[in-house]
């Protein structure tokens, strides 16, 4: 799973099978995503699984945090975190 945060309050990324996109709105420690549209590519079932579990967790972030190994974690209203790492220049 990848995302962008672009400048230009539009996110992005790759959900394991197929590309997705959304609004958000960061301020301070507050982040929510508007609509998430995605391609519609098929994969094997389990990924599909994984993929719908990204996309209601996207939905539903609230805020945001730095964990102290330098994690990004996006916080949906109920359960653990979504966790990415910078990716290497």
């Amino acid at each position: 799973m990848t995302m962008t945060l672009g400048a230009d309050g539009r996110a992005y990324g790759n959900a394991g099978c197929n590309h997705w996109f959304a609004p958000y709105t960061l301020n301070d420690h507050s982040i929510s995503f508007g609509p998430v549209g995605k391609t519609r590519k098929m994969c094997a079932p389990a990924l599909m699984e994984q993929e719908q579990r990204f996309i209601k967790a996207i939905s539903s972030v609230q805020r945001w945090d730095i964990s102290p190994i330098e994690q990004l974690r996006l916080w949906p209203t109920q359960g653990k975190p979504l966790r990415f790492w910078l990716e290497d220049s």
